[in-house]
């Protein structure tokens, strides 16, 4: 009979090799067993990844269109808050520049221009509003602040009223300031871009637009009739009185007949806000079913996993035994 043995050094590299291994499986155990999820993945899946890759996939465009929901949903609460204001101001406004110069309990005229001037100064700085360093209501220019100052547009406003003589040729000479295409209000004060931004990626052929600038019609509407009412009582232009006032009740009628254009925007705004939750909630829901299917293929048997590290840890102790028992080998113990 032949009789096969390993000389003292190759045995002594097998049992370390043997350890080694054994040792990388009960890390690998341990680990399974404590995160229920298997370490090494190849084994786990037998080499076939397409499964997995296609949910890793879906869940990073998932990812990517819920940070798009959640930018969009920051930006369209900020430009709903500062219509908002917008519309509040302009009628809080319109109601008392209606009335105006009348003994039935109006505002006198120079207070009503007086809040025509605070008005146009808070209505600019709700459409120049920024969020995260862009201009919320500038197009496609987001870095331009998309109007020039209050004081900036009763200049250039007074400038093309120069020599009006009746609240109507104030009124004729604001429409042309405000309405002309190209005109003074487009190369004057709208500083922001001229297209829209593109739509929003909430999902796969899902999308929204947010088509709102501050040269929009609603808002030149706005600005115009409370421009008008800040100048009513403006010593630099040359009215009479009775033309002050009727400038003054013209601005209120005006805005408040504007109101139902500001609703409308923000009606729009607000489908668009809906539409943004919606979509929230989906890419919410999609994203637990796939990270459920991916801890699915990827979990392991805990049951079967801690037998299988107990038997390691026998094999490991049994190693550890013979180890040491071959240690304790030597001449006189052979020979004896």
């Amino acid at each position: 009979m032949n009789i096969q043995s390993l000389g003292d050094l190759a045995q002594t590299f097998k049992m370390r090799q043997q350890n080694a291994q054994l040792k990388q499986q009960m890390a690998r155990l341990t680990e399974e067993l404590t995160s229920g999820q298997a370490a090494d993945v190849t084994r786990q899946l037998s080499g076939n990844f397409g499964h997995l890759s296609d949910i890793e996939h879906d869940l990073k465009a998932l990812e990517s269109y819920r940070t798009s929901a959640i930018e969009i949903g920051v930006v369209t609460t900020a430009m709903q808050d500062a219509l908002e204001y917008v519309q509040t101001l302009a009628g809080d406004l319109g109601a008392n520049a209606v009335i105006s110069g009348t003994t039935s309990g109006g505002l006198p005229l120079s207070a009503v221009s007086e809040q025509g001037r605070g008005a146009l100064d808070s209505i600019i700085s709700a459409m120049n509003t920024e969020v995260s360093g862009r201009y919320l209501f500038s197009g496609t220019d987001i870095e331009a602040r998309p109007l020039e100052s209050a004081d900036t547009l009763l200049t250039e406003i007074r400038t093309a009223i120069a020599g009006a003589a009746t609240a109507a040729d104030v009124v004729t000479a604001l429409d042309t300031f405000f309405d002309t295409p190209g005109g003074s209000f487009e190369t004057l004060i709208y500083q922001g871009g001229t297209t829209f931004l593109s739509p929003y990626q909430l999902g796969e052929g899902e999308s929204v637009r947010l088509d709102i600038r501050a040269d929009n019609t609603a808002i030149r509407n706005v600005l115009k009739n409370t421009a008008m009412a800040a100048l009513a009582d403006d010593p630099l232009i040359t009215l009479s009185n009775a033309e002050r006032v009727e400038l003054a009740q013209q601005s209120g009628e005006r805005l408040v007949t504007s109101q139902e254009t500001v609703i409308g925007i923000r009606s729009n705004l607000g489908f668009a806000q809906s539409r943004v939750e919606q979509s929230a909630t989906r890419i919410s829901a999609e994203t637990s079913s796939l990270e459920f299917a991916r801890n699915e293929l990827l979990s392991v048997d805990k049951f079967r996993t801690a037998t299988e590290l107990e038997n390691v840890q026998v094999q490991l102790e049994t190693l550890y035994t013979l180890t040491a028992r071959a240690s304790r080998f030597s001449l006189v113990n052979f020979l004896s």
